[in-house]
């Protein structure tokens, strides 16, 4: 029979895919080969048809996957293939079985592991069979380079050495840079192979990383409106993560499994067998979950935290689509995922040389999440595939209409203060002397006497990280890539520097600069660390989920942004944030210190000169509270607004000072007008909107603001909506 013939006989195809004939033509020929193809792309059926080819012999076929060996024996024996597994699920007595039939040459293909090679049962059966063929699949895993590094697979040139006669031999991998690549030809001692890399470019799969400031209802308002068929798998960093999320995925009535390997085998396999049988639509799992498991329909893969390198990113993301459809690979990337990644690198490296290659593949993919780029020509630029593409029109950078804005003077001022600081710190730093931090460390390296001490004062943390990561991201910057990275220049700074080169970045991204109108301060308004804040306020909704009461009830954002200012780490300084009782420090007073203490280490911040700036200004700040509660003794909350409004302020500025919504500001001048206040609604309605949302109303009524929302234009906000309907309603009633 031949290649054709069993192609459509036995695998159920009537051409072969991109790469596969050549490569099964080669292994014929008795000629090594390496093959370099995408997840999806075939390489299972590039050795599995070679051992039905071959008329005599035995095809060993050496994979890391248990769960892989199991699924393709199993699909072989229905094809009619016979082929047999030895790995770590197997009792001495199964082990013995199989190597009795192989030696009665009942199989034709041998799966092993890595682990089984040098063993002694192994050992005498290939002293007492012919192998004419070896296949090493995901071969990465040999170069320490390689993302999924295993020092099992270096046993392999040992294992080729023991057998009396060389056989043929294959490489196969999904993901490999030129790096891996040449790590794989020489250490299993390839000879002169014939090497095929297929492309790494999946057309069908639409690419986008995103930042969003709440991720769980970023994950489930997509969930809501874009998946409806099918399957997803959503990556988290940690065995916590992936319970916690799976939890609370659950409780919004989602079907979800669970999967890491803290588990046992068997609640992994039972999880994985219902996620293979359409029983659970969507699994939440660490990298654990995925290698080997071939299911064509998963729609989405979506990382809710950021992987440790490219590859690893390119092949889980690959899981998506390989059916070929339509599928969305979704990066959801924060700057505690570095931290994080860099914290399990350092755990689990098994050398220096090993952490320093894991923390260069981090800083790739960390550029990734910052460049402007085609996302998609990134990936293939990674991986060595020469692209003239600039525009997919299918990732989330090439899809983006966003404007843009010029931020060379920006630039400047951040590669001054790398130079003016001798190209000795790293980015928290850069970033806190631009601020003007008054940090132990800033001053005590003398760092605010340097001249752009202070020059970005007015510009948020999270607004100077996002433009240095860009610019990290062009080459304007490089980070060192060890455990504590430093920020230095590279030579394409100089025309930067010089006004010779304009940069441009997404205005929403510099759009956290503070302005100074709206944001200046009384001083009750502390200026509080909003990514402390950010956190603390997660903390906050995820605890409130669990019990299914409002947030406030857990506490106030007025007592966030006390602790994100006076971080307190003791009860007895908690105790002083406004509205914490004991009965509230009881129940959450530990779990919000530890948030608090986290991030203080994270970003180097010293206790001492926390608790010092405490003390010194929570008596002033007590003191103007005291003032505040005796200037409005006796006004109700209605009175309050109304004062506000007869100072002419916008309705932005009243919700601030009142630290209400925009919508609770509405309702209480509506109230306001009820009882008789003179409300002049024009203050607050541009015109052109109020035309467009009357035209609206006129159609669909104001029972819903939803369907409104939908007709109007972009720039509208529900505030404005229930400004026109309070205003037609209030001029109805007196009309009345």
């Amino acid at each position: 029979m031949n290649k054709y013939e069993l192609l459509k006989k036995n695998f159920g195809y009537s051409a072969f895919k991109k790469g596969q004939e050549d490569i099964i033509d080669h292994i014929m020929d008795e000629k090594d080969v390496l093959g370099i193809m995408p997840t999806g792309g075939g390489k299972s059926l590039c050795y599995q048809m070679p051992a039905l080819l071959m008329e005599k012999g035995i095809t060993i076929v050496i994979s890391p996957l248990i769960a892989l060996m199991k699924d393709q024996v199993d699909s072989l024996d229905e094809m009619g293939i016979q082929a047999t597994y030895i790995n770590s699920t197997l009792n001495s007595s199964e082990i013995n079985n199989r190597i009795k039939g192989i030696k009665d040459g009942e199989h034709q293909l041998l799966y092993l592991a890595p682990e089984r090679l040098l063993t002694d049962n192994i050992y005498h059966l290939t002293r007492s069979i012919d192998v004419s063929f070896l296949a090493i699949d995901e071969a990465h895993c040999i170069s320490q380079w390689g993302h999924d590094f295993r020092p099992s697979y270096r046993d392999i040139p040992k294992f080729i050495a023991l057998l009396d006669k060389r056989p043929v031999i294959a490489a196969f991998t999904a993901t490999a840079t030129k790096y891996v690549i040449k790590e794989i030809k020489e250490l299993i001692g390839l000879d002169e192979p014939f090497e095929l890399i297929s492309g790494f470019d999946r057309p069908n799969l639409f690419y986008k990383v995103i930042k969003p400031n709440d991720k769980f209802k970023y994950l489930k308002e997509y969930l809501n409106s874009e998946f409806i068929s099918g399957s997803g798998i959503i990556y988290c960093a940690t065995r916590k993560t992936v319970e916690s999320l799976s939890h609370k995925l659950k409780q919004s009535g989602f079907s979800v499994g669970a999967y890491h390997g803290g588990m046992d085998s068997d609640t992994r396999k039972n999880v994985q067998e219902s996620f293979m049988m359409d029983n659970t639509n969507i699994i939440v799992a660490t990298n654990a979950f995925g290698m080997g498991i071939d299911k064509p329909d998963v729609r989405f893969v979506i990382h809710y935290n950021m992987p440790k390198n490219m590859e690893a990113y390119y092949q889980e993301a690959g899981r998506a689509g390989r059916d070929e459809k339509k599928s969305d690979c979704i990066l959801m990337y924060s700057p505690s995922d570095i931290v994080k990644q860099k914290l399990l690198i350092a755990q689990g490296a098994s050398s220096k040389e090993r952490e320093k290659i894991q923390f260069t593949n981090l800083q790739y993919l960390v550029n990734f999440c910052h460049t402007d780029k085609c996302l998609r020509s990134e990936i293939l630029k990674y991986f060595g595939e020469k692209t003239n593409v600039t525009n997919c029109e299918s990732c989330g950078n090439c899809i983006d209409d966003s404007e843009y804005t010029d931020v060379t003077i920006e630039a400047q001022k951040v590669m001054s203060c790398i130079y003016r600081s001798n190209q000795r710190y790293g980015l928290n730093m850069i970033i806190q002397i631009l601020r003007g931090s008054k940090n132990k460390k800033i001053l005590g390296f003398n760092l605010d006497k340097i001249s752009t001490y202070g020059i970005m004062a007015d510009y948020s943390e999270g607004a100077l990280r996002e433009l240095t990561m860009n610019l990290i991201a062009r080459g304007y910057i490089t980070m060192t890539t060890d455990a504590y990275p430093v920020l230095k220049l590279m030579k394409s700074s100089r025309g930067v520097l010089k006004g010779q080169e304009k940069i441009f970045m997404k205005k929403e991204a510099m759009k956290v600069k503070a302005d100074k109108k709206v944001q200046q301060k009384r001083k009750s308004d502390l200026d509080f660390d909003s990514d402390l804040f950010t956190r603390l306020s997660e903390k906050r909704k995820e605890i409130a989920e669990l019990k299914k009461v409002p947030l406030y009830v857990i506490f106030h954002n007025t007592a966030l942004e006390e602790m994100a200012y006076y971080m307190p780490t003791s009860k007895e300084i908690f105790l002083k944030i406004k509205g914490v009782g004991e009965k509230k420090f009881d129940n959450y007073g530990d779990t919000f210190i530890k948030v608090i203490s986290e991030y203080m280490i994270e970003k180097d911040i010293s206790p001492r000169d926390v608790s010092a700036r405490c003390n010194q200004m929570y008596e002033e700040y007590e003191a103007d509270n005291i003032a505040g509660s005796k200037r409005n003794e006796g006004k109700d909350r209605y009175e309050l607004t109304y004062e506000a409004y007869e100072k002419g302020f916008s309705l932005e500025d009243i919700s601030k000072m009142r630290e209400l919504t925009p919508s609770t500001i509405v309702k209480h001048l509506e109230k306001l007008s009820q009882k008789g206040y003179f409300i002049d609604w024009n203050k607050f309605i541009d015109k052109s909107k109020e035309d467009e949302i009357l035209g609206v109303i006129k159609n669909i009524g104001t029972n819903k603001l939803k369907p409104i929302m939908e007709k109007v234009a972009e720039d509208i906000t529900y505030s404005d909506i229930k400004l026109v309907i309070a205003k037609y309603k209030n001029k109805s009633s007196e009309t009345a």
